[in-house]
């Protein structure tokens, strides 16, 4: 369901004071209007009945009827996802925000960036406050969780935060390649790991390897990074929720 999502500051007040950002999403592209109620939500998972009263202000009231005032009527899965933590590079240009994006949309509930041997890519503090916003809307827009977000951490520290069943994506056919459905069947937990787009080094795949990572090869075409790391998400996503 679409929500509200109130900023991660935010810590009960009765009265949100909107950010000329929020204001214009709500009033320019939602189009809502002054004395409408919607649903808002903070970032512990808690719902408020949000009151609009002025072009700047929301009252709070919190609520356990979320579905009462959604901003829309969208139907989303109900089911309960598989904890999916999605380990990506970072990327050059924008594809780190692509990326983040959509794995926020399709409800990975931890992104975790890393820098890899032949990362080339960079993120400062601003770009790092850019990736908040874009999680912030893709939440506001798809419905889904709040996933965490991570780094950028330099490979070797991301490795210990690996959990659950663990795989590592990869160009090259190594030894011992698993299909990715037989790498997580029955898995109630994944961490997939995904390479820049010079993929990952040998030493990097024998590390994460060390870690009880399986090597996996998708079977599919050749893959850009951000394309990668969304392809595998969706398809963890679509194995571990069919029905049994």
């Amino acid at each position: 369901m679409r929500v509200f999502l109130l900023p991660k500051e935010y810590s009960g007040e009765p009265v949100h004071h909107l950010s000329k950002r929020e204001s214009r999403y709500l009033f320019s592209v939602l189009r809502l209007e002054i004395n409408e109620t919607i649903t808002a939500k903070d970032r512990n998972g808690k719902y408020y009945k949000a009151f609009l009263f002025s072009g700047s202000e929301m009252a709070l009231e919190p609520t356990d009827e979320p579905e009462a005032t959604l901003l829309d009527s969208l139907s989303s899965y109900e089911g309960g996802f598989i904890p999916i933590h999605a380990f990506i590079s970072v990327l050059k240009n924008r594809k780190t925000e692509t990326a983040v994006r959509m794995l926020t949309e399709i409800g990975v509930c931890r992104i975790v960036l890393m820098e890899t041997e032949f990362t080339e890519g960079t993120i400062n503090a601003h770009q790092l406050e850019r990736l908040e916003t874009i999680v912030r809307e893709a939440v506001q827009q798809s419905g889904s969780a709040v996933p965490e977000l991570i780094g950028p951490l330099p490979f070797a520290k991301a490795l210990p935060l690996l959990e659950g069943t663990r795989i590592i994506l990869h160009q090259s056919r190594r030894t011992a390649t698993v299909p990715i459905g037989k790498a997580i069947s029955g898995a109630s937990c994944v961490s997939y790991m995904i390479g820049p787009e010079g993929g990952f080094s040998d030493r990097e795949c024998e590390s994460a390897e060390h870690e009880a990572a399986l090597p996996v090869l998708l079977p599919t075409n050749i893959l850009r990074a951000e394309t990668a790391a969304v392809y595998a998400a969706s398809a963890i996503q679509t194995l571990l929720n069919e029905p049994s």
